[in-house]
């Protein structure tokens, strides 16, 4: 039966008097505690409500809203107490342990209140703060993810990337054994668009529109911002994302412990939480879920700006792990954005295009679209072009920012709000963890109050356990650092001009290094606070630039004195650290070259010039600074070595830039290689080569010459021996008939290099002949020419009787070619060097060593690097070695085969009794190895130089084959051991009674000269 309503039970008191059932008795007593509970919730609320006036009184608006809105809280809680319970109110397990049943009830209630918080508030996303209808739908906003691979080869780590079509693409990922990778790290700089890309991922799920997600009963979307490291996970999604009463945690917590991996955890900036130690002691549930602590076959994606150290290490992210990059936008997502902005105005879209893409630090910028929108603000207010200087940019973006909000703010005051908030963010920028995140109390009121409403900074809500407070943060790191510049700019007064200095020493000394020998690279970290101190101040640039000049980081020098627009010289020994014996301007960026015109026009007509002896610009955009060049050239009158590789020159460009030379005749080397629209086209050089009467070194490599080329550039010979690389010209191959013969009219060539110019068996015989009658020819390279092995006339070499050093490396020979190779070197008696190395083939040809090496009785140096010999090579080589008095020096590094097996053929080292030098780097030897090499080398008297460099097999074997280094270093003068570990390096310092100038652990010059070339052997 229905119970009665109140009115039947008040009629049926009065008809029956005290003639009651106990069940009306109990209902009666229920509905007079709810009265009960009623009457003294409205006494709460009375005295509540006067209590709240008389704080009004006091408190200013925003205390009146604060407190108004708990008065609505209160009210809206007693109005819950006085309801009767619904169904729907009943926690759907009180008590005991849940079954599978109650279980998946509270998962799908979950799934249900998760879902209408991430459609609801997940739909828009507001770019700006201070632009109230500049909203876009979630779905249109987010931007493209790179993938970097982090791959260790050989003990270094080298770099792939790979840009994703989508984002699903993170979750298919797997390890070598086929496991899916649950742990997945996205990084990108403030404004990338991380939180936009955890937003969408929590919206698709929400919305159904990835199957991929689909296999997820529940994702929860948290701001670590708002976190501790004790956080716990289930109270922050209570606290954030589902109503307390609404689900039972232990439920909830025991579906997420039995279906780990149908829930998915999205931790959006784990730079913004507070993290003060590694102890995992401290970490509360969230972080130990990271750590796979807790359940590990949860997904997890959480986001942070780089670097990413703190986040991925021991006591956090552990392999395996995937690394996710957010590149922003792309350029051409740049173009339709700024088109769209200005949908109406096509010309002011094509100049803010043109400025962005001049620019390099506009194009980094502009990636994120946070800053993209405010480029197209300020073109669009009043400007129809952006400032020279980042400086410039910032200082017109906050005032347009400040004034849109407040319209009669005067420009005084907005530099003291920003000088004020500045000195928060530069205690910042000097912290030792360098904490983004800052407390409401950390700044001066009335500052943090203007910067708040103008949308400088911003400010969320945070609660802590019991305590609550605001999480203030700067919209993005740069904003940070042009405050934190303003505050330090501003003390440099004569009252605070000590301070100033001290600050200036702090930056300094954060580099980790004396002012001296601070590296370019750590200096960086500081580039933008530097830059923006130096805006439009010349006490301040002359300050920093006469301190960061010492170490030697030109182009932060440069970038800051055209910061400063300064139109005084800047000072000598500024000058001085910029126009050296050797300037190097490769590879900078447009925004770098710009600044080093900009210094050298201000500079010009300084005696600094013509101390200049080399200039390198690798990769120069000459299109767009050809005529800046062009004029700085013309003083520098002692000007050595110019290079400038990879700029797209033509003809006429470089003819330009050698008739612009005041004395040509003082020009030794020139380095014209990758500037591929030189093909065809050099007889138009010819006349300005002819001037470099001196010139000693002529490089083209890879200029796409062909063979008509060959001939204007041999008549551009003059009388000075000449170095000549003509390497990757691969037009040259097949038809050394038409240009071989060229080559005997260079009568000064000294080197020639034909490296990789897919030279054919045919073209050998004719520049043979032809370089046979060069007298002065001292060193032949053909290297990786891979034709010439097992078919060319490699005899046809004998005819250069007057080279001295030939290199055939990487030519695929194969044992075949040692017979014609050693009877062509036979008969150069000149000949003491050469070079066999990469020639896999060579291995496994025992009979060939034997038989034809002790030929080649000129040599002096023989290389065999790489050629895959094994130890059954070895004897008929040592053999023939042992016949050949003047080799001095053998070259067996990278022969892999060679390790673990020295037993059987180290014996045969010592026949080799009168070799000087000899590298074994590089051949996998192992601990049993030492030995018997120990052995042998003991018994070679005239061997001064051992090279074991980069055997990784001997690392952690220091203890037992540090016994064998005393024997092995009887007769040695130098014995290299790069590559192994520090503890190594002491153990065998302290045990080895050895003489400490005899043990080298540093980088061996080869592999140094490997490293110039962009490549590393693979051992």
């Amino acid at each position: 039966m229905a119970p009665a309503n109140s009115t039947d039970l008040m009629t049926t008191t009065i008809a029956g008097g005290s003639g009651l059932t106990n069940g009306d008795k109990i209902a009666i007593s229920a509905v007079c505690g709810t009265v009960l509970i009623g009457v003294i919730g409205a006494i709460i609320a009375t005295l509540t409500y006067r209590e709240i006036r008389r704080r009004n009184k006091r408190d200013n608006q925003r205390g009146l809203d604060e407190d108004r809105r708990r008065l609505e809280e209160d009210r809206r809680r007693l109005e819950e107490d006085q309801r009767p319970p619904q169904p729907e109110d009943v926690p759907l397990l009180t008590e005991g342990t849940p079954d599978q049943e109650q279980i998946q009830a509270v998962a799908s209630k979950a799934e249900e209140a998760v879902k209408k918080v991430y459609t609801n508030t997940g739909s828009y996303v507001q770019i700006l703060p201070w632009v109230d209808d500049h909203q876009r739908h979630i779905t249109d906003i987010y931007t493209k993810l790179c993938l970097v691979q982090q791959v260790e080869m050989s003990g270094m780590i080298q770099t792939k990337e790979r840009t994703m079509q989508s984002y699903e693409e993170m979750f298919h990922f797997e390890t070598r054994n086929k496991n899916p990778i649950k742990r997945i790290v996205v990084s990108g700089s403030a404004g990338m668009g991380k939180t936009t890309l955890i937003d969408k991922i929590a919206y698709d799920w929400a919305m159904g529109n990835s199957e991929t997600l689909n296999k997820f009963k529940l994702v929860f979307a948290l701001k670590m911002g708002s976190l501790l490291q004790s956080s716990n996970l289930e109270d922050a999604i209570f606290e954030k994302l589902i109503s307390k009463d609404s689900v039972d945690k232990s439920a909830l917590k025991e579906f997420i412990d039995k279906n780990q991996d149908k829930v998915l955890i999205l931790l959006d900036g784990f730079d913004e939480c507070k993290i003060t130690t590694t102890d995992t002691s401290s970490f509360g549930s969230i972080l130990k879920v990271l750590n796979r602590k807790l359940v590990p076959e949860c997904w997890v994606v959480i986001t942070s700006r780089p670097p990413i150290d703190k986040l991925v290490n021991s006591s956090l992210v552990e392999k395996p792990y995937t690394h996710l990059r957010i590149k922003g936008f792309s350029d051409t997502d740049i173009k339709e954005y700024v088109k769209q902005f200005f949908l109406g105005d096509h010309d002011k879209a094509r100049r803010l295009i043109e400025q962005i893409q001049l620019s390099d630090t506009l194009t980094d910028l502009a990636k994120s679209p946070m800053l993209l929108l405010l480029m197209c603000l300020l073109m669009g207010s009043t400007e129809n072009t952006l400032p020279v200087t980042m400086t410039r940019l910032y200082n017109k973006t906050l005032n347009f920012v400040f004034k849109r909000q407040t319209t009669d703010i005067k420009d005084d005051a907005i530099s003291k709000i920003l000088i004020s908030i500045g000195e928060v963010a530069l205690g910042s920028l000097l912290s030792k963890d360098q904490s983004f995140a800052f407390r409401e109390g950390d700044f001066e009121k009335t500052a943090l109050d203007a910067a708040l409403n103008a949308g400088i900074l911003t400010s969320e809500r945070v609660i802590d356990g019991l305590e609550t407070y605001q999480r203030v943060s700067f919209i993005h790191q740069t904003f940070l650092e042009y405050c934190a510049a303003m505050y330090w700019q501003s003390l440099k007064h004569k009252w605070r001009k000590t301070k100033f200095d001290k600050i200036l020493k702090i930056v300094l000394s954060l580099t980790g290094s004396t002012p001296l020998t601070f590296p370019s690279h750590l200096l960086s970290r500081y580039e933008y606070l530097f830059r923006f101190c130096c805006g439009d101040n010349k006490a301040c640039t002359n300050c920093i630039l006469q301190n960061i000049q010492q170490g030697r980081d030109s182009r932060l020098v440069i970038i800051c004195y055209f910061e400063s627009q300064s139109k005084e010289l800047p000072p000598k020994s500024v000058i001085s650290s910029i126009l050296t014996d050797d300037i190097d301007i490769s590879d900078w960026n447009n925004d770098s070259t710009n600044a080093f015109f900009h210094f050298l026009n201000q500079v010009a007509g300084n005696d600094h010039f013509s101390k200049v002896k080399k200039l390198f610009a690798t990769s120069f955009n000459f299109q767009r600074f050809g005529t800046d060049l062009v004029e700085s050239i013309k003083p520098m009158t002692n000007l050595q070595s110019l290079s400038l590789q990879s700029s797209s020159l033509t003809a006429a460009n470089t003819n330009q830039i050698l008739s612009s030379m005041a004395t040509p005749s003082t020009l030794t080397e020139l380095d014209l290689s990758g500037n591929e629209a030189l093909g065809g086209s050099v007889s138009l050089l010819a006349p300005q080569l002819m001037k470099l009467k001196r010139l000693k070194r002529l490089h083209l490599l890879g200029c796409l010459l062909v063979a008509k080329d060959v001939s204007p550039i041999a008549k551009s010979m003059g009388d000075t021996p000449v170095d000549l690389d003509v390497s990757l010209n691969r037009a040259l191959g097949g038809c050394a008939s038409n240009w071989g013969p060229e080559l005997g009219k260079m009568e000064c060539l000294q080197d020639i290099h034909l490296r990789d110019c897919s030279l054919q068996g045919t073209d050998i015989e004719h520049i043979a002949v032809a370089l046979s009658g060069v007298s002065t020819l001292v060193s032949l390279d053909l290297s990786n020419n891979h034709a010439l092995g097992g078919s060319a006339p490699l005899g046809a070499l004998k005819k250069m009787n007057h080279l001295k050093e030939l290199t055939l490396a990487g030519c695929n020979l194969t044992g075949d070619d040692i017979e014609p190779i050693a009877e062509s070197v036979s008969e150069l008696p000149n000949l003491t060097h050469l070079v066999l190395s990469n020639n896999e083939a060579l291995g496994r040809h025992e009979s060939s060593w034997d038989l034809h090496l002790k030929k080649m009785k000129h040599l002096k140096e023989l290389s065999l690097v790489g050629c895959y010999l094994t130890g059954d090579d070895m004897g008929p080589i040592a053999e023939s070695v042992s016949d050949m008095p003047n080799l001095n020096h053998l070259n067996l590094r990278a022969n892999g085969a060679l390790g673990g097996c020295a037993t059987l053929w180290a014996q045969h080292l010592k026949k080799m009794n009168h070799l000087r030098e000899l590298s074994l780097a590089g051949c996998n030897l192992e601990d049993v190895d030492m030995e018997p090499i120990a052995e042998s080398v003991s018994d070679m008297p005239n061997l001064i130089h051992l090279d074991l460099s980069l055997n990784y097999s001997l690392i952690d074997c220091a203890s037992s084959s540090a016994q064998h280094l005393k024997l092995m270093t009887k007769h040695l003068k130098k014995l290299i051991l790069y590559g192994l570990t520090d503890e190594e390096k002491e153990y065998i310092n302290t045990s080895c009674d050895l003489n400490p100038t005899i043990l080298d652990f540093k980088s061996p010059p080869w592999l140094k000269r490997i490293g110039r070339l962009g490549s590393f052997p693979t051992f």
